[in-house]
């Protein structure tokens, strides 16, 4: 009804007679009873547009930019890409960090690392093998080292960096943005809360446990495990850590690896038999008989391939087939038939192993257990 009468007022147009009349009678009539604002609520309006475009004039993109570019550029040189293996629905690249000036890098645990090869790039484009040093399942954290001086790192120390609700940057590279000298993806959010947590992939097999600190930063990409969450002045909150997934709630947890935890891990300060080291270690690699027989006939230097898996072992029981390729056992990459042999022979405390094995295109981690624990 009100849209016809404004259309009929303005029939004629806005200088017509009609139209002159209309607008004299909406200055003459009175208003309905309520229709008014209050005087008080028209100056809280008038503040807060006044406040709002104060804010936007000096909160401006610009501005922003101008005040952390400092921080992204000191902080870029300081992280390396990492890739390896992969397949499937496995990415084969991670992010890491450099945290001395030897070539350390720390990064995140996985399959990744189980190939033949890993390759690390820094931030000019040079690319570099690396050499696994150790591993830690429950904190998914691996360090390499590659031949390269790296002057430029992160520090690592005993105490805790950030606060709740402090601001943080987030460097990774998520998605694959870098392949060779590109720079790194940048995020900004907050600390939420620092806890600890124990997540498990199923009842044996760990997916993180320890001290981490929750990031409002969506970090939980392919790509970005093993990248670096800083102050606004650059100094090291944690590493972004491993893909955390509930199956129960779909939903992906977002958090750091906390840098004192980082430099426990770093210095072997952590739990006896809490790293796995890239080597043979008693106590970590199972010692009975899996059940798996491997392809012989080119000699120990080929690929370890499964010629046949004995029923009812317990590389049965896990799902190990024939053809097979394997990769690593226990955190311990397994390159030919040689070191599959040396694997094999260690002692073991009898717990459950994980295999991670090429099937085709695929990478599949699988639990072998044993049955020896606790008898």
């Amino acid at each position: 009804m009100i849209r016809a009468h404004v259309k009929s007022c303005f029939r004629g147009g806005r200088g017509s007679a009609r139209a002159k009349k209309c607008r004299a009678k909406a200055r003459t009539e009175p208003r309905p009873p309520g229709s008014e604002m209050p005087p008080g609520l028209i100056s809280a309006y008038i503040i807060v547009a006044v406040l709002l475009t104060l804010t936007i004039g000096s909160k401006c993109p610009a501005d922003q930019l101008s005040f952390l570019r400092p921080t992204i550029e000191s902080c870029q040189p300081k992280l390396v890409k990492v890739f390896g293996a992969g397949a499937g629905r496995i990415e084969s690249y991670a992010t890491g960090i450099l945290v001395s000036a030897d070539g350390h890098v720390l990064t995140t645990q996985g399959a990744i690392l189980d190939g033949r090869r890993v390759r690390v790039l820094t931030t000019d484009g040079s690319s570099y093998d690396a050499s696994v040093l150790k591993r830690d399942r429950k904190l998914q954290l691996a360090l390499l080292k590659i031949d390269a001086r790296t002057p430029e790192h992160f520090t690592l120390g005993e105490q805790s960096v950030g606060q709740k609700g402090d601001w943080v940057l987030a460097l990774s590279n998520a998605f694959r943005v870098a392949d060779k000298d590109e720079p790194l993806s940048v995020m900004m959010g907050i600390i939420s809360l620092r806890t600890s947590m124990t997540a498990k992939l199923n009842s044996r097999d760990i997916a993180y446990q320890g001290d981490l600190v929750l990031i409002d930063v969506i970090t939980s990409n392919p790509g970005a495990g093993g990248g670096a969450v800083v102050t606004s002045d650059g100094k090291l909150v944690g590493m972004i850590g491993k893909i955390i997934n509930s199956s129960k709630t779909n939903t992906r947890l977002n958090y750091a690896v906390p840098n004192a935890t980082l430099y426990r891990f770093f210095n072997g300060l952590q739990e006896p038999d809490a790293a796995q080291k890239n080597g043979v270690q008693p106590g970590n690699i199972a010692a009975v008989d899996l059940g798996i027989r491997i392809f012989r006939l080119g000699g120990k230097r080929d690929p370890a391939y499964v010629d046949r898996v004995i029923s009812g072992s317990p590389a049965a029981a896990a799902g190990i087939k024939p053809d097979d390729l394997i990769v690593s056992i226990a955190g311990v990459k397994i390159g030919n038939v040689r070191q599959f042999e040396q694997v094999i022979k260690q002692p073991t405390d009898g717990s459950d192993q994980i295999l991670v094995v090429k099937r085709g295109r695929k990478l599949l981690r699988l639990t072998v257990s044993t049955g020896e624990k606790g008898q």
